[in-house]
Parts: C-alpha cells; structure tokens; sequence
C-alpha cells in the first residue's frame, strides 16, 4: 500500500476511537506543555533581567570596591587587622590610567530623612556626579542635572525622584524650593523621571554631589563604589586587567579590592537559567515517558481488537511492512496531536502566569516562546510515539493471517 493510503487508514482509526485517543495523549500534552509553560517564563524572565543589566551599562559595566571589612576564617567571621577604601584619587587614577576604560562614575550611598516645611519622607542620598544621569539613563523630568560647577563649588543642591516629590510636594512645582537631607538644607535644582529596576523603585533617592557628600557630610574623600565604564564588551577584560595594575600600584592590598563585571553576571544568570531548563527538562522526560506507556499500552488493545481486521487485510494482499508501517503512523499520530495541544496547553500557561506576574508586580512581563523549542518539542513527540509504537506495530504485522481471520 502507498503511504498515503495507510496515512488515511490510520487517521480513520483514530476518529473512530476520538474519546480513547484523546486520553491516551494526556501524559504526552502535559510533558510538552509543562516545558513550553516553565521555558517560555523562564526565558521571559531571563531577558528581562538581561535588559536590565543593559539599562545599567551592560556588559560593558565594571564595579570597583574596597575589600570588605569582614573575612571568613575558621568558620567564623573576623574583622580584619587592616581598612583600604576606595578614593576620589583611584577615580581619578583609573580614568587617567586605564586606556580601555571610557567613563568612571563614583557613587556614594547615605540612608536620610528628607523635610520640606512639615512633610517628611525617608529614602536614600546618593553622592554622584555630573555623568550619572546619562550613564544610567536616568534623566531628569523637571528642571536640570548636576552640573561640573556643582561638583567644583561643593554646592547643596539635589535633584529628586519622582516619589520624593509626590511625598513632599505633590503639585507644587519643586523647582528652586528648599529640601531639608538629615537637617541640612539643599536647594531642589531638578527632578528625575520614573525609574525602576528589578523591581525595585528609584524614585525615593536623592542625588547630591559625590564632593558634597565627601566635604560636608562624611568629611573624607572615600567611595562607596566606582561604576567603570569600558569602550565595549570586548574591552571589560583588559580594562579589569588595568584596574587590578593601578589598585596595585597605588593601593597596599590592591589585589584585595573587588572588581566585578557585569559581562561575568550575565553568564551566571544564563548558566543558572540553563540548569533550570534542565530541572523543567528531566521533569518533562517523566511525564513524556509515562505518556510513552500509556501509548504503547492502548496500542497494544488496539491490536488485540483489530486482529481480525488485520487478517483481513493480510489476506487481501496488505505485506507485514504496511501493518508495521500503519501501526507505527498511529502511534506517531497520538503523541504528535498530544505535542500540538502541549504547545497549545505551554502557551496559554506562559501567557496565564504572565499576566498574574504583570498584575500582581504592577509591571510587564512578557513569556517568551521560542519556536525552536516548539518544533523540536513536535519532531520529538512524534519520533517519542514511533519509539512506543514499535512494538505494538511488530506484534500486529507479524500475525499470522489464518489465525487472525480465526479471532473474534
């Protein structure tokens, strides 16, 4: 018989049976569908951490910091017997020194309770500079950015996320008014656009002069952190290379000051999100192994049932390679109609959690459905129910025709 008409039989023997063969790709729909589901959330949640490594430099973003106080010894925690900070001088050191590196952005982090006339809020005062907001891309909504002059003149002026405003001004315009930062008075030169992050809310921060905060505040010139900007991805390794040789040459424990990029972040997500694909895929091999039975099983019924029908057709003239071959068409019919409702099934469940996240978080998140994934999970069902099938298929075509015209 020619393919086609064997394609026909099987697909005739499948409506006939619509209740049982449903059934029977149950455990095929749920393997599929629950990594399209998880795999298509996960790499939605990948890319949007991804981007917003991008939104903070990407990986062309390096973090300098001084060693942490504490160390791990004995299985305790000791202070050390030294402290070396990170200065305005290794800022400048950096930029002046390190060719591969384009831009270095010094920040400085106090906790403050900010006040205008009766009002208070709490939030965080950041001490930047002039280069920040186009670094971070965060920009102002009202008013203008720190300027070069500002930083020169150790001037008290802030400019102030959008939550900050809301809090203390509401629809006054903030613009020229006074802020008090821990009792001190600044005077509101500007206000930030909204921005989040991770989450995470940057409207309740302030941002001040990094030389402020070094002059009037903490009354040293050390840095919480210095965030290195290269020319390029490609550059972040030679520039991390030139950082750890200025630490060294300036610094007594310059090989203790932690250097970090986000290029090295960014592969530990996707490493982290590739064991989860992993975890989601082992699971979905059980569940597609046990629907693989459940194939096999009801295959086997239907050879049983059809062992007349297969005399028949024996002695009309069928060969045992198109009992075989039909058998094995069934078989793959199941589980490829079980892999296109798991698509189907993958989809909505991405799309469904999708959008109780979006809801529930009070920002976007978007599942991402590869098609390579769903093609390959569509060649695999299929060649999954050939696999199955086999044996079902072999029992059936070797029958001998006289003892299956004998059967009822």
């Amino acid at each position: 018989m020619k393919i086609f008409e064997l394609l026909l039989v099987a697909l005739d023997q499948l409506r006939a049976n619509k209740l049982r063969s449903l059934l029977t790709t149950l455990g095929i729909l749920i393997g599929v569908g629950s990594v399209i589901g998880v795999t298509s959330m996960g790499e939605g949640l990948r890319r949007q951490i991804v981007k917003e490594f991008e939104r903070m430099g990407g990986s062309s973003l390096i973090r300098v910091s001084a060693p942490q106080p504490w160390i791990r010894k004995d299985g305790n925690w000791v202070r050390r017997t030294w402290e070396e900070h990170i200065t305005i001088k290794d800022m400048n050191h950096i930029r002046e020194e390190c060719e591969n590196v384009q831009n270095v952005i010094p920040l400085n982090v106090r906790g403050g309770k900010f006040t205008y006339k009766k009002v208070s809020t709490s939030g965080e005062c950041w001490g930047v500079n002039h280069e920040f907001s186009e670094a971070f891309n965060w920009f102002v909504d009202e008013g203008r950015f720190l300027n070069s002059s500002d930083l020169n003149k150790w001037r008290k002026v802030a400019v102030i996320g959008s939550k900050i405003k809301e809090d203390l001004y509401g629809e006054i315009n903030p613009i020229g008014k006074e802020i008090k930062i821990n009792d001190k008075r600044y005077e509101v030169i500007g206000v930030m656009a909204e921005k989040r992050i991770f989450d995470q809310d940057w409207g309740n921060r302030i941002l001040i002069p990094f030389t402020t905060v070094s002059k009037r505040i903490i009354g040293n010139d050390y840095l919480a952190v210095l965030f290195v900007y290269t020319k390029g991805g490609e550059y972040v390794k030679k520039a991390v290379e030139e950082i750890r040789r200025v630490l060294k040459r300036y610094k007594i424990h310059g090989e203790e000051f932690r250097i970090e990029s986000s290029d090295s972040e960014i592969k530990q997500v996707n490493k982290v999100f590739g064991i989860m694909k992993g975890v989601v895929g082992g699971i979905a091999f059980i569940s597609l192994l046990v629907g693989g039975i459940g194939i096999m099983n009801i295959m086997l019924v239907s050879v049983t049932e059809r062992t007349h029908e297969i005399g028949i057709r024996k002695a009309v003239g069928a060969k045992r390679k198109d009992i075989l071959v039909q058998f094995l068409i069934e078989a793959a019919f199941l589980c490829l109609f079980g892999g296109i409702l798991g698509v189907f099934s993958g989809l909505g469940l991405g799309m469904g959690i999708s959008s109780v996240i979006t809801y529930f978080a009070k920002q976007p998140f978007t599942s991402v459905v590869s098609l390579q994934a769903s093609i390959i999970a569509l060649v695999f069902s299929a060649l999954w129910g050939m696999i199955f099938g086999v044996y079902p298929a072999w029992k059936a075509a070797k029958l001998d025709p006289i003892d299956a015209l004998r059967h009822e």
